[in-house]
């Protein structure tokens, strides 16, 4: 039966690979925390990323996405200086 030996011959379509995403965390305190995925590369000045805060209000944690869209189209060092609107 192939597949139960390890001298089987292995064929992998490239459909099957995945890529992992370059991941950034950025602890603001211990209330607040970006988290930055990119799909493509790990440049942090580049329009590749999509970003989400977590942030805690009393005992409830809350998170949202950067101007609340999942999308990979922000810069991961424009996070926390005003340029986007978590929800």
């Amino acid at each position: 039966m192939p597949g139960t030996d390890f001298n089987d011959n292995i064929s992998i379509s490239t459909q099957e690979i995945t890529i992992e995403p370059s991941v950034l965390i950025d602890q603001v305190s211990s209330t607040e925390f970006y988290i930055g995925t990119s799909k493509s590369f790990n440049n942090p000045g580049a329009a590749v990323w999509r970003i989400k805060r977590i942030w805690q209000v009393g005992t409830i944690w809350m998170s949202g996405y950067a101007d609340g869209n999942q999308g990979f189209g922000f810069i991961w060092d424009n996070r926390s200086n005003g340029t986007y609107v978590y929800s």
